[in-house]
């Protein structure tokens, strides 16, 4: 089972998919780069892990870092201003749990 390579795969386009949607939104730029980018990453990265290469889950891991990492700076700083944060909790919540499966799920049959 390729579970964490499934997960992954499932991680990135939803992050690629919601880089597109905000710049489709709100014409942000930035959303479509680094949602882009990123997405694109754990995307690699997945296809790396399917391939048996351990590097795979390392660039994962970092795109989905990367993502929390922003994501729970736009939550503190929708909380400090009283705005809404749905999106952010929400991409926040995904994030750390494909930081988990990265982390503590290990696929028994890889290929090495």
């Amino acid at each position: 089972m390729y579970i964490t390579a499934i997960a992954t795969l499932i991680y990135g386009i939803l992050i690629a998919a919601g880089g597109i949607m905000g710049y489709v939104a709100r014409q942000s730029v930035p959303s479509l780069i680094s949602g882009g980018l990123l997405g694109v990453a754990a995307v690699i990265g997945s296809a790396m892990m399917f391939c048996g290469k351990p590097a795979g889950r390392t660039i994962a891991l970092i795109a989905a870092v990367l993502v929390g990492i922003f994501f729970a700076f736009q939550l503190f700083k929708g909380i400090s201003a009283a705005s809404p944060v749905g999106r952010a909790a929400g991409i926040l919540a995904l994030s750390i749990v494909e930081i988990l499966v990265l982390l503590l799920v290990r696929s028994t049959n890889a290929p090495r």
